[in-house]
């Protein structure tokens, strides 16, 4: 059996034996390694229903868990933004890998002032991605990776909740693989699926706001708190807006770049602790105080 690339990685660095292990299979093996005693540290990415099992198996020992679980992020388009940049930021990171990423920012938000001309841009840019089975080819956007998965992001299309104007189509016989065209929803029902939960695919609704307080207040209203972007030519009046989001990280005038000295991790039911940077690092550390007499 061929090793998996990262124990190569880890080997040739130079790392010692022992450090890194990887034992592969199906979610069996990560609930035996959960519940097994020599285990005294979860750290866990993935959904939300696998996340509340990872704690419930950890609880009976009462094992240190992080969870970086799903998201239902905004992105918050301001009046005074580059409307360029801001499809390109909006189609960007609702898409990016077929929208199946835990930070897509699939809840769009928009000044009401310059919703007609965004969408605009948004419906031609999303209209004109390439879509298809392979990079060679210059594929934008990919397939969804199982069918049981794509059935379950064509249901979410199909029950609706907003005005879907544009894409949703099945490109399984045209392209030969789970493929659908990306599917942007106007007027969504806030309290629908569409709005509150993770798709986990290439699925956006666009809401517009009548002001920043209003902007804040819907950006909030998620069991969610993953991450946020925020478009706006004043770059101090974002950074202050970005502040009063209740996420883990915000981008603000840039796509989804995320670096490892910073961390990862949000708030709500996005997760339990965080990854990357030092405080990463300190989820997997223990305080001990040895005290002795003068």
């Amino acid at each position: 059996t061929k090793a998996p690339a990262e124990a190569v990685i880890a080997e040739e660095a130079g790392l010692p034996g022992g450090v890194l292990n990887l034992a592969a299979g199906g979610g069996e093996v990560g609930a035996a390694l959960v519940a097994h005693p020599l285990v005294s540290k979860i750290s866990f990415t993935g959904s939300n229903r696998i996340g509340s099992e990872v704690m419930r198996l950890a609880a009976p020992a009462i094992k240190t868990v992080s969870l970086e679980l799903g998201g239902k992020s905004p992105i918050l388009v301001l009046a005074d933004a580059d409307l360029d940049q801001a499809a390109e930021l909006v189609c960007g990171g609702a898409f990016f890998n077929a929208g199946q990423m835990c930070s897509a920012t699939s809840r769009v938000l928009v000044d009401q002032k310059v919703a007609a001309p965004l969408l605009e841009r948004i419906l031609a840019l999303a209209g004109s991605l390439a879509i298809g089975p392979g990079l060679a080819e210059g594929t934008v956007m990919g397939p969804l990776t199982t069918a049981p998965h794509f059935n379950k992001v064509r249901r979410a299309i199909d029950t609706g909740g907003g005005r879907l104007i544009q894409g949703g189509r099945d490109l399984q016989d045209q392209l030969g693989g789970y493929f659908l065209s990306p599917a942007i929803f106007t007027e969504p029902d806030l309290a629908s699926p569409l709005w509150r939960d993770e798709i986990f695919g290439p699925v956006m609704a666009i809401a517009p706001f009548p002001s920043e307080e209003e902007a804040v207040r819907l950006a909030n209203d998620s069991p969610y708190g993953l991450v946020a972007s925020v478009v706006s030519g004043d770059e101090e009046r974002a950074c202050k807006l970005a502040s009063r989001l209740r996420v883990g990280q915000v981008w603000i005038n840039m796509p989804q770049v995320v670096l490892p000295e910073t961390s990862w991790g949000g708030f709500g039911v996005s997760g339990i602790g965080r990854e990357l940077g030092p405080h990463g690092l300190a989820a997997f550390q223990e305080i001990r105080h040895v005290v002795r007499p003068l």
